[in-house]
C-alpha cells in the first residue's frame, strides 16, 4: 500500500509535505523496522528507539525531533496501527469445503459458504451460519446455533444448545456449555449433582481465547455481551452475565452468577466470588480478589478489591512496618530501662 493510500484511507496527517510517495510492505517493531517498513511509537520509553528505527514511515501521536522516518500523526497510533494491520494482513478469504471425515447429522443446517475441517462433528438440529469455519477436530453439539462468519479454532468443543452471535471467534480447545459446578449437601457430606439446564449464549464479536471455559447455567442462561473478549485460561462459571465489550484477562476466574458491567475489565488473575455485581467502566488489577458489589467506575486492587488509591495507601504502611516495629522496641527497650531506674529510687 503506498503511503499516500494510507495517509488517504487512515486519515493520518504527515508531520512535513510527503517528499515522495513510497510502498508500505510491512509493519515492524521500532528495533526490526527497514526500508519499506511502518513502525509505530506509542510509549516514551521507546523514544529512543524511534530517534534510531530504519523504518520508513512510523505512527506518533506528536512530532519528535530527530526521527528519519517519515513521522504519521494520529490521536491514537495503537488504534490507528490495528485497523493498518487488519488492511494489511486480512484473514484469508474461506473456501467453502466440506472435509470428507466430517461427521454431520441430516438434521443439521449448513449455511453457503462454510468451511468444514477434518473430524468435525455436527449434531442433530444444529445450525451453522454463512461463511463460517470450523477448524479440524471441532464438536458441534445438538441444537446449537452457530452465527455467520465465525471462525472455531481446532478442538473447540459447544455442548448442546448453545447459541452464537455472528463473526465470532473460539480459540483453540474452547468449551462452551459444560456443566456448571453446582452441587448440594444431602446432610451425609455427600454432594448432589444440581441438574444444569440453562444455555449459554455468546453475542456478536466476541472473542474468547484458548483453554477458555464457558459453562452453561443452572436455570438462567450464561450470556457474554457483544463485543466482549475472554484472555487464554479464564474460567467463567454457570449464569454469569459479562456486559459488551467487557475484557477479562488471563487466568481470571468469574464464580457463578455474578455480572460483569460493560466496558469493565478484569485483568490476570482477578477473582470474583459470586453473585456479586460489578458496575460499567471498572478495572480491577491484576491477583484482586472481588468480594462484594463495585459500582463506582474507576481502578480497584487487593484482596479484598478497594478502590486503587486507598490500596495504595494500606501498602504504603504496610511497608512502614519493620521501622515501625523498630521504633517500638526501642521504646520499649527505654521504657523498660527507666521503669527499671525508678525501681531503684524508689528502693
Amino acid at each position: 500500500m503506498l503511503v499516500s493510500e494510507l495517509i488517504r484511507r487512515f486519515k493520518l496527517e504527515p508531520a512535513s509535505p510527503l517528499a515522495r510517495d513510497f510502498e508500505i510492505r510491512g509493519v515492524q517493531p521500532l528495533g526490526r523496522a527497514g526500508a519499506g517498513d511502518l513502525s509505530f511509537l506509542t510509549n516514551p520509553k521507546y523514544k529512543g528507539e524511534a530517534l534510531a528505527t530504519k523504518a520508513s514511515a512510523i505512527l506518533i501521536e506528536k512530532p519528535l525531533e530527530g526521527v528519519a522516518a517519515v513521522q504519521l500523526l494520529c490521536g491514537a497510533p495503537y488504534l490507528a496501527l490495528a485497523e493498518i494491520l487488519q488492511a494489511l494482513y486480512p484473514d484469508p478469504a474461506p473456501s467453502a469445503f466440506r472435509h470428507a471425515s466430517a461427521v454431520i447429522h441430516p438434521s443439521a443446517e449448513i449455511g453457503a459458504d462454510c468451511a468444514i475441517g477434518p473430524h468435525c462433528t455436527i449434531e442433530a438440529n444444529a445450525s451453522i451460519g454463512a461463511r463460517t469455519r470450523l477448524a479440524a477436530g471441532v464438536y458441534i453439539g445438538a441444537d446449537c446455533a452457530v452465527g455467520e462468519d465465525c471462525v472455531l479454532h481446532p478442538n473447540v468443543v459447544l455442548y448442546p444448545g448453545v447459541r452464537l452471535g455472528a463473526r465470532v471467534r473460539l480459540h483453540a480447545n474452547v468449551a462452551v456449555g459444560a456443566d456448571g459446578f453446582g452441587y448440594a449437601q444431602d446432610g451425609r457430606g455427600r454432594h448432589v449433582k444440581v441438574p444444569q439446564i440453562g444455555g449459554v449464549r455468546i453475542e456478536d464479536d466476541v472473542e474468547v481465547g484458548a483453554n477458555a471455559a464457558i459453562d452453561r447455567g443452572a436455570l438462567d442462561d450464561t450470556v457474554i455481551g457483544k463485543g466482549a473478549k475472554i484472555d487464554n485460561l479464564v474460567q467463567v462459571a454457570h449464569g454469569v452475565k459479562v456486559g459488551e465489550h467487557a475484557m477479562l484477562i488471563s487466568q481470571t476466574g468469574v464464580s457463578g452468577s455474578a455480572e460483569i458491567g460493560a466496558h469493565t475489565v478484569l485483568a490476570g488473575k482477578v477473582g470474583v466470588v459470586g453473585h456479586v455485581s460489578i458496575g460499567d467502566r471498572i478495572v480491577v488489577m491484576g491477583d484482586a480478589v472481588v468480594t462484594k458489589n463495585l459500582d463506582k467506575p474507576g481502578y480497584y486492587a487487593g484482596n479484598p478489591a478497594e478502590p486503587h488509591i486507598q490500596y495504595q495507601r494500606r501498602l504504603a504502611h504496610l511497608r512502614q512496618l519493620p521501622d515501625l516495629k523498630r521504633r517500638v522496641k526501642a521504646l520499649e527497650r527505654a521504657l523498660d530501662k527507666e521503669r527499671a531506674n525508678h525501681e531503684r529510687h524508689d528502693d
